[in-house]
């Protein structure tokens, strides 16, 4: 049987109320067994809340967690909380475990979106929340960005000559280069979301882009460039205009940064000396 709207709010009210004596203990949201909000996600956390979402949204209407609902909204901020980066960032793990925690946390956000968007609605029933998604997963594609790097500076000459290393980094970089296309792609879904909120995702996606852009193909970022001049120029929202404009001049020094390095003749490597095992001389 499916609840109404306002059915909901006395289920909320009374999980909230358990949440703080059961601190240690299980938590429910709408029958379904959620991860601890008060604390960092991992992915094993995200999986947890994804499928407990997804058996939402086969029995409830209009019941996932709101991006400032009253009693949802906790559960909402921690899936966007910058906060669970802080684990994948620890210098003292593992850097190849942290490198495939991120993959994965980016993996269940994007299932994440996909709950939330509904591009068969006329209107977005989860506009502020898908779109905080999208940004969360930006963050969260930059920083597995970040470890790759990391990770690539760790191995061999030989290593990063290997096909299946460069398969896979190639791998990540199309993956990223998609995703940031998607996400400037709902910049111009003006029917299908809010003004208020599509204002808001131009500003957050301004801070984002210019972690993000910096990793990505050569091929890639002068069409990233083209794409934000055209909605810093036309974008139909003033305040879109305003932050692509202020986006445009950083992802241009970042091109321009890049592509003066690249053009710079590398410096012959020396041979290293040979290292004498000759027996010294007497004195």
């Amino acid at each position: 049987m499916t609840l109404s709207r306002h059915s909901l709010w006395p289920l909320a009210i009374l999980l909230l109320v358990l949440w703080r004596p059961l601190a240690a203990a299980e938590l429910f949201y709408l029958g379904q067994r959620i991860p601890d909000p008060n604390k960092p996600w991992s992915s094993l956390e995200y999986q947890q809340l994804l499928e407990a979402l997804k058996k939402v949204e086969e029995t409830q209407v209009n019941a996932l967690p709101r991006r400032s609902g009253e009693f949802t909204g906790p559960i909402y901020r921690r899936m966007v909380s910058e906060e669970n980066f802080r684990p994948q960032l620890n210098i003292y793990a593992p850097l190849e475990l942290r490198q495939n925690e991120a993959r994965e946390v980016l993996f269940q956000l994007k299932e994440l979106m996909r709950l939330y968007f509904d591009f068969r609605a006329a209107r977005q029933p989860y506009g502020a929340e898908a779109l905080g998604l999208m940004t969360h997963s930006l963050r969260q594609q930059a920083v597995l960005f970040t470890l790759t790097t990391e990770f690539w500076m760790t191995l061999s000459q030989q290593e990063q000559s290997n096909p299946v290393r460069l398969q896979g980094l190639q791998e990540t970089k199309a993956a990223a280069a998609m995703l940031t296309s998607s996400a400037l792609d709902y910049l111009g879904l003006t029917k299908q979301f809010d003004r208020e909120d599509l204002e808001l995702y131009g500003a957050e996606m301004a801070r984002q882009l210019p972690e993000l852009f910096v990793h990505l193909d050569a091929g890639i970022r002068p069409q990233l460039l083209a794409r934000v001049g055209e909605l810093a120029e036309r974008h139909p929202y003033h305040q879109v205009r305003e932050s692509m404009g202020e986006l445009l001049p950083v992802l241009a020094a970042i091109q321009n940064d890049i592509e003066r390095q690249l053009a710079q003749p590398q410096a012959p490597t020396k041979p290293a000396d040979p290292l004498d095992l000759s027996v010294p001389a007497e004195l």
